[in-house]
């Protein structure tokens, strides 16, 4: 069985407000399932974090949950960083 991977498809955004960090990848695990990854903690102490993953049926359903968390941390007051 191959499975086919479409790396042009995965994305990355990283934000920041004051002390955290926030982080979102939309990606493929092993099996080829699209997966949305949430990504926090603190900035200041390291190894203080979370993780999240949501399996997501497929590529579009990933890209729109992917879009609303972002708008989410733009209403809360993230920046975005590279």
């Amino acid at each position: 069985m191959r499975i086919c991977c479409e790396h042009n498809k995965w994305l990355q955004s990283n934000w920041r407000r004051d002390t955290r960090l926030y982080s979102l990848t939309l990606c493929q695990n092993l099996f080829g399932a699209w997966v949305v990854t949430k990504t926090w903690g603190s900035a200041i102490n390291r190894g203080f974090g979370k993780s999240k993953d949501l399996i997501c049926p497929d590529y579009q359903s990933g890209l729109e949950i992917y879009q609303k968390l972002q708008q989410r941390r733009e209403r809360r007051g993230y920046q975005r960083v590279e």
